[in-house]
């Protein structure tokens, strides 16, 4: 297999470098046979690798003589493959395909690089340049596998068909917005795949993927949406255009949302009730402080004691996740771990003229500390974000089941957790907004907003959470205070527990 030949040759940073991860054969199939439907004579894949979909393709039609033209800018990955053998109908660039000029094919097919777009170096000339190209304006696109779509979009042609893999999360993004606009305005998409366990068909993901399936015929079809659970799924598939689960009206998938939170409720037994409001209602999520350096900046006891730093240059602060094991989390708990040496503590420099301050920053200084991204574009390089302690902290990635604490201490959070800052609605609210958040509904409705990457990780950024739906103001008051000061007294002794009764007050709503 050339892929387990590749793969254990070549290093893991070099593929993380590009962006590669393998497309399993039965995949490369069902995309290959939804591309070859309308007999193209033409086709194109933006990221070739080792070739797997020019491969499929060959075995599917092999006296068909379709001329096939990839890009690869991986000269090594290319050597693997041995695309300069001879094959009539198979052109393969040794190129970067952003950079390259627009084409026009009867069928595209892809898995492409997945990446941040800030790793490449000339990002801002590629991104003018297929502006210009395509039209589209592509300020704030976060990911490259999102500009390989938009470029292969506009290279389709008309009745053409294309099957490309991309991140579930794109769905939710800012940048996804204009991409689905698109997809719905040239009535292009006609078929999402999901895949309920990604794990089990792409065991080298490093997010949880859908497959795009569109075709450029103009018009106005419902979208299919599939779920497909595993391997053997695939291998029993004839037609993935007669396999789905459900249809959605092209009306009902507004660009401007979220479209993970309206697929993932077709297949949850929670329904979100009409009348839930946004969490922003009751206040708002914020990051927690991104110091650039959080190993200066995190103060154990014996290291304020050893710099005798002094109580008016630092401040309460969870700065790991793990340091926070229960749902509620107290002065009493923060005491505890402060005498077991944990970095619980963080620099917050009031007196700059004190000697012993001068000297850790010093020792700061000398590590370079203050020559990194974030610290060189402060004014002084230690200078942290003011912030006050937030009585809800949600964390930013979580398995299973999100992780949310009540917090009664006087503790500021690095960006390991979310903080929620109520407003007038939410400060009366917020022990009754935490049993809900606690609660499995809750948790579930507000799973529909996450981003999920490989081995069952999501994450839920700030806005996500604020986008969440709750209960509005009127069915908050069916519950009572002592009924929620209930589920919390519960959660410092037995999560379980607490759990059940959250469930109880939630299912009362």
């Amino acid at each position: 297999m050339l892929e387990a030949k590749y793969t254990s040759e070549t290093p893991l940073s070099h593929r993380k470098d590009y962006g590669q991860f393998f497309t399993p054969a039965p995949v490369a199939r069902l995309m290959a046979e939804w591309v070859l439907k309308d007999n193209p004579k033409t086709l194109l894949d933006p990221a070739f690798g080792l070739g797997v979909f020019y491969d499929e393709i060959k075995k599917i039609k092999p006296g068909n003589h379709i001329l096939f033209t990839g890009y690869e800018i991986d000269k090594r990955i290319l050597n693997y493959y041995g695309a300069d053998n001879d094959h009539s109908d198979l052109t393969v660039i040794n190129n970067d395909y952003l950079e390259s000029d627009m084409g026009a094919y009867d069928g595209i097919i892809c898995n492409p690089p997945y990446m941040r777009f800030q790793k490449f170096l000339n990002r801002h000339k590629v991104l003018s340049t297929i502006e210009e190209k395509t039209k589209k304006k592509l300020v704030g696109y976060s990911n490259i596998s999102s500009v390989f779509l938009v470029k292969a979009m506009q290279e389709l042609n008309h009745n053409g068909r294309m099957a490309f893999i991309m991140p579930f999360e794109f769905f939710n993004t800012g940048y996804g917005k204009e991409i689905k606009k698109n997809l719905l305005e040239e009535r292009l998409l006609k078929q999402i795949i999901i895949f309920s366990n990604e794990k089990d068909i792409f065991p080298d993901a490093t997010t949880t993927i859908c497959i795009l399936l569109c075709r450029k015929d103009h018009k106005e079809d419902s979208v299919k949406i599939t779920s497909i659970e595993n391997k053997s799924e695939i291998d029993n598939l004839h037609d993935i255009n007669d396999f789905c689960q459900h249809v959605i009206k092209y009306s009902d998938l507004p660009y401007n949302k979220k479209w993970t939170p309206i697929i993932s409720a077709l297949y949850s037994s929670h329904k979100i009730p009409e009348d839930f409001c946004n969490i922003s209602l009751y206040g708002a999520f914020k990051r927690g402080i991104a110091t650039g350096a959080n190993g200066f900046f995190a103060l154990t006891k014996s290291r304020i004691k050893e710099f005798q730093l002094g109580e008016n240059n630092i401040c309460k602060c969870i700065t790991k996740s793990q340091q926070i094991r229960k749902p509620v989390f107290t002065e009493d708990d923060f005491t505890e771990l402060y005498n077991d040496d944990k970095p619980v503590y963080c620099l917050d420099v009031k007196d700059h003229n004190s000697p012993s301050v001068r000297n850790y920053i010093k020792t700061g200084e000398h590590s370079e500390m203050h020559k990194r991204y974030l610290t060189k574009t402060r004014n002084p390089w230690y200078k942290i974000e003011h912030r006050h302690p937030a009585p809800i902290l949600f964390g930013v990635f979580n398995r299973g089941r999100l992780k949310v604490v009540r917090n009664y201490s006087e503790a500021i959070n690095f960006t390991c957790f979310h903080s929620f800052y109520p407003n007038l609605f939410g400060a009366e609210n917020i022990n009754k907004l935490f049993a809900y958040f606690l609660s499995d509904r809750g948790q579930a409705i507000i799973k529909m907003n996450k981003r999920s990457y490989g081995n069952k990780l999501d994450k839920l950024e700030p806005g996500d959470l604020n986008d969440c739906l709750c209960p509005n103001q009127k069915q908050m008051k069916t519950l009572t205070e002592q009924e929620a000061a209930n589920v919390i007294e519960t959660a410092k002794s037995d999560e379980e527990a607490a759990i059940h009764k959250s469930n109880e007050l939630v299912d009362k709503i």
